[in-house]
C-alpha cells in the first residue's frame, strides 16, 4: 500500500532506519513521526508503520498499547499533563487541576470544545524542585500556580499553530516558566532560580507550665491515713 508518511517524511524516516540493523528497532521513532503527522495513532496509522517496517500489525499495536505517550484516540493540539504526585500536591497540584478544569470547562481525560486542550493527571515528572509542574506536549512548565492558569492558557492558544507544526509527541520539547510578565522560555543551560516562598518565622514558644502543687506534711499524713 502507498504511504503518506514515506512521501511527506521520506528523508527523516530513511535517517531513522539507517541507525538500526533491524527495522524493528525503529518502531518507536516512526510511531512518534506518525503521531505528530496525524495528531494521534489511528488503526490506519499503526498499520502504515507496520507496512513500512514489514512487521505484523499486531506487534505495532502492542507497542502503542504499552506506552502512555502514544495516543490511540484524538487529543487536543496541546496535551496538558499535570503532575499530581506527593511533592506537587503539597504545593498546590490539586488546586492547579481544579483551576484548569474550571477555565477549560472539562474534566481529566477530556478535550476542550475547541479541540485545543486535553487534560491528564500523571505521576512524577522529575521536577519536584519546581512544583507544581505540568507538561504541554512535553514542554516543561514550572512553578504553575492556579493564579497563573489564565496567562498560561492564553499563551498556549497563541502558540497553537506552532504546536500543530511541532506535533503532540514532544520530540522538540523545551522548558518554560510562567513569570509575572507572561510565559518565558528557559535556556537549558540557565542557572536554576528557586521559587520564592513567603518566609514565616518559627511559632512563639508555648506558655510556661505552672509549677506542680506540693503537699504539706499534714496533707501527706492525712492521705496516707485514709482507707481509700
Amino acid at each position: 500500500m502507498s504511504s503518506m508518511l514515506l512521501t511527506t517524511h521520506k528523508s527523516e524516516i530513511e535517517t531513522v532506519l539507517a541507525r538500526y540493523v533491524s527495522p524493528r528497532s525503529a518502531v518507536l521513532p516512526l510511531l512518534f513521526i506518525a503521531q505528530d503527522e496525524y495528531g494521534h495513532l489511528s488503526d490506519a496509522a499503526i498499520r502504515e508503520i507496520a507496512d513500512i517496517l514489514a512487521l505484523p500489525p499486531t506487534d505495532v499495536f502492542e507497542v502503542v498499547g504499552f506506552y502512555s505517550l502514544f495516543y490511540s484516540r484524538p487529543v487536543g493540539t496541546w496535551m496538558l499533563q499535570v503532575c499530581d504526585d506527593v511533592p506537587c500536591c503539597y504545593l498546590g497540584a490539586e488546586e492547579l487541576i481544579d483551576a484548569l478544569k474550571q477555565s477549560l470547562g472539562m474534566s481529566e481525560e477530556q478535550t476542550s470544545a475547541d479541540g485545543i486542550f486535553t487534560l491528564q493527571r500523571v505521576k512524577c515528572l522529575a521536577a519536584c524542585n519546581r512544583a507544581p509542574v505540568l507538561q504541554a506536549n512535553l514542554d516543561y512548565v514550572y512553578d504553575v500556580t492556579p493564579a497563573k492558569v489564565d496567562a498560561l492558557l492564553a499563551d498556549l492558544r497563541a502558540r497553537a499553530a506552532d504546536a500543530k507544526q511541532r506535533g503532540v509527541s514532544g520530540r522538540f520539547a523545551e522548558d518554560f516558566v510562567v513569570a509575572a510578565d507572561g510565559v518565558a522560555q528557559l535556556p537549558r543551560e540557565a542557572p536554576y532560580t528557586p521559587r520564592a516562598f513567603e518566609v514565616v518565622g518559627p511559632p512563639p514558644p508555648p506558655a510556661p507550665l505552672p509549677p506542680p502543687e506540693t503537699e504539706t506534711r499534714h496533707e501527706n499524713a492525712e492521705r496516707r491515713a485514709s482507707p481509700l
